[in-house]
């Protein structure tokens, strides 16, 4: 095993670029809260290798995560700080269902007193924070590269927001909030692995520079113990565990936020030793309040019961809030406008860091009048500077669109599309295909003319039935056996509004089915639905079509969410080809900025199909896992709160893109229900699931499927330009095969990948 030393590389590097920007600071407030003796266990008792990615075969760390996306942002001491008590909460729950990923983006813009934003934090500090305070799940507060240092206003809708079609943002009226209990500090090599291997991750001190980001690879073993001695500690990473090569050294095995795409899938081996550079700058360990989750029940017994009469609207309406100002629901259901320029009132500014003289800024002067950059003591992200506007008399009709849906979007069928039957010539070269379909040449007419066909990508091979096998009477892939076999939730309106359903329902289904076919092992899978919206991999925020996604993935591939984290947005510079930097970027603080990754991990589609009858979903979810279905979203969905929904309406229309995981027989009523995974919150329906009555708003009308690649932990490929069609096109990647002597055939096979000669056209 090769041992990097520090001292061999930094020939590669100038001097002013050897030390990175600080992104974990000292405390602030060094005081520890521990009630309960710290574990210790012996030498002997101390195992020679434990890694929380693989206990017995269990998998028990959370999602990667990246602070360099979409932004530079020096946030490592709340990421490390978030993904080691995310991964305490999958232990404490046993990995069951629902994973859950705490946001760091509350200490980036509401830690006043705990650091600079995205100019670094303490650790400690952000414990104590969210002790006091809480802290929400990344559905809630989705990162977004930016912190109070740049001008974010902490406001209620920090800690949990989500946003509708017609602009406005609301707050939920419910939420999930986590706090933690304990939390400490260890130092030494034997008492940190000792609370390692009895509770889980912790967060450790060290000295990290651009040697070490830029030339760090897999399976390498860092030393650190070359770092100068009067260099202190300036970054933060969770270390989930240790082991020994078989050359006999010693490491600990930590996890990076600089993305999957970084060292092993984002994570590293340090040099680990008795007194070296991690053992004496020491880590931090918290634990979680379990009360968050006591109440947690895959199934909740509640019964659905629909609405008889129209409520008043929850939503804005027509109303168009002014300049400067923020519309939110308050946890009083009703809307109210907040100023988002001024600053919390009763919190005085600290002295030194507003600008303008030395005048400061009060809650009576607006924050704009002095600078963006004014910080003020410690606001609970609760508080909401509010200025009355609204009232609302519109009233809700639970038969109309949700305010949530309007992400679905058929791919056009072409006007003039070519034939499918080798044996009819289509003798016109502007003819086109639809998608899942090659535009090849076909030179057998009998008059010599030319001849074009549209022929499958895929073969779209169903699930074979030859066995006769009984379909279970109820599957969840959240529970088979005790273990969860599905990533994480997710919330497509947030930061704002995107009608990217289509891109999360293809890109969750797609993830789920790399995890059960690595049976849950780790890495984690998460598949990036703002690659295939920057790339209009089947449409963009103005809506699309799943089915364009499998196309997508077949011929392009899938990239993890680290490379391309979603900013709710279309990519600006889409000109009928899709640059490096909207498939995999990085960012930093440095002159560079932000800049595509030389390389990138991809997933692939081996084939994709339609289904037509709720027996032939039940088999394919049953034996290769969840598959993408469109739905008629309502007002009344959008008020779904758990139990079995129901909703009969004339002339349903599907508007919206979803997953099916499973089915189930309600006990009570006898009606069969689909298990179905939305895109709107851990805060929405059952953790972000719905049970959902067979049949109900063309549920199982328009379903379909597509299937990973055997590969399940990708390939690393060279990340170029693509060129996909251009920004009038939905349909990507339908191609003309410019070869006259090849003869198509009916069914003709798809090769492994879109050959050279192979001509995009739109």
């Amino acid at each position: 095993m090769k041992i990097v030393s520090i001292t061999s590389v930094l020939f590669q590097l100038t001097e002013a670029a050897r030390f990175i920007a600080p992104c974990a600071l000292k405390p602030r407030n060094a005081t520890e809260e521990v009630y309960t003796a710290l574990p210790r266990f012996s030498a002997e008792e101390l195992p020679s290798s434990w890694d929380w990615r693989d206990i017995n075969g269990e998998n028990m760390v959370t999602t990667d995560r990246s602070y360099s996306n979409p932004r530079a942002c020096s946030g490592c001491w709340a990421f490390a700080a978030v993904h080691a008590l995310s991964d305490r909460i999958k232990i404490q729950r046993k990995a069951a269902f629902p994973e859950v990923n705490l946001s760091p983006q509350p200490l980036l813009t509401c830690g006043y007193e705990i650091g600079n934003g995205c100019r670094g934090g303490g650790v400690i500090d952000a414990m104590r924070y969210i002790k006091e305070k809480g802290i929400t799940d990344e559905t809630c507060s989705p990162f977004t590269g930016k912190g109070h240092d740049t001008g974010d206003v902490c406001l209620g809708s920090t800690l949990c927001s989500t946003c509708s079609a017609n602009g406005a943002c609301e707050i939920p009226k419910k939420y999930d909030t986590f706090h933690v209990e304990e939390f400490g500090t260890v130092s030494g090599e034997q008492a940190i692995r000792s609370e390692i291997k009895a509770r889980g991750p912790v967060v450790c001190h060290m000295h990290v520079d651009e040697a070490f980001r830029s030339n760090y690879r897999a399976d390498s073993v860092w030393d650190f113990s070359d770092t100068d001695n009067a260099a202190e500690p300036n970054h933060a990473a969770e270390v989930a565990g240790w082991g020994v090569d078989a050359d006999g050294s010693q490491f600990w095995i930590a996890r990076f936020a600089f993305g999957s795409n970084w060292g092993d899938h984002g994570w590293a081996k340090l040099r680990r030793s008795a007194n070296g550079h991690v053992e004496k700058a020491g880590c931090v360990w918290a634990t979680v309040n379990s009360d968050a989750w006591k109440d947690w029940t895959l199934y909740p017994s509640v019964k659905y019961t629909a609405p008889m009469t129209p409520a008043v609207s929850k939503s804005i309406g027509d109303v168009v809030p002014e300049s400067g100002y923020l519309t939110l629901r308050g946890s009083d259901g009703k809307m109210h406008e907040y100023a988002i320029n001024e600053l919390p009132k009763g919190n005085k500014p600290r002295r030194g860091h507003a600008m303008g003289g030395d005048k400061a800024a009060t809650p009576e002067a607006p924050l704009a009048q002095h600078c963006e950059q004014a910080t003020v003591d410690s606001p609970d992200p609760q508080f909401l500077v509010e200025r009355p506007f609204i009232v609302d008399n519109s009233e809700r009709k639970y038969d109309k669109p949700s305010n949530r849906a309007g992400g679905y979007k058929a791919t056009p069928k072409p006007t003039n599309i070519c034939s499918t039957y080798s044996m009819v010539c289509s003798q016109d070269p502007t003819c086109q295909c639809e998608t899942g379909y090659y535009k090849v040449l076909d030179s057998r007419a009998i008059d010599n003319s030319t001849c074009y066909l549209c022929v499958p990508k895929v073969a779209g091979v169903q699930v074979s039935n030859e066995a006769n096998e009984d379909l279970p009477k109820s599957w969840d892939w959240r529970d088979v056996n005790g273990n969860n076999y599905l990533s994480f939730t997710r919330n497509q309106h947030n930061p704002s509004y995107c009608g990217g359903c289509w891109a999360f329902a293809s890109t969750s289904a797609f993830a789920d089915r790399l995890t059960i076919k690595s049976d849950r092992r780790w890495p984690n899978k998460a598949i990036s639905p703002q690659q295939v919206i920057n790339c209009r991999g089947g449409g963009d925020c103005y809506g699309g079509d799943k089915y364009g996604v499998y196309d997508f993935f077949y011929t392009y591939g899938a990239v993890h969410d680290t490379c391309r984290g979603y900013t709710a947005t279309n990519f600006d510079d889409f000109l009928g080809w899709c640059p490096a930097e909207a498939r995999c970027m990085e960012c930093t603080d440095g002159p560079e900025g932000c800049k595509a990754t030389a390389n990138y991990r991809t997933w692939r589609i081996k084939d994709f199909a339609r289904l037509e009858t709720a027996d032939q979903i039940k088999r394919e979810i049953w034996k290769r896992g969840p598959v993408g279905c469109g739905v008629d979203a309502t007002q009344q969905m959008d008020d779904y709160e758990g139990g079995v929904f129901y909703q009969d309406k004339a002339d349903a229309e599907i508007n919206h893109e979803v997953s099916l995981v499973g089915w189930g027989l309600d006990p009570e009523s006898k009606d069969e229900y689909w298990i179905m995974r939305n895109s709107w919150g851990s805060f929405w329906g059952e953790h972000g699931y719905m049970r959902i009555k067979f049949g109900t708003l063309l549920i199982d009308t328009a379903c379909s499927w597509g299937e990973p690649e055997d590969k399940f932990d990708g390939e690393v490929i060279p990340n170029v330009p693509l060129q996909v069609g251009n920004t009038d096109s939905l349909v990507v990647a339908n191609y003309v095969e410019m070869d006259p002597t090849g003869n198509a055939v009916d069914l003709h096979p798809a090769s492994e990948s879109a050959e050279d000669t192979v001509e995009i056209t739109v």
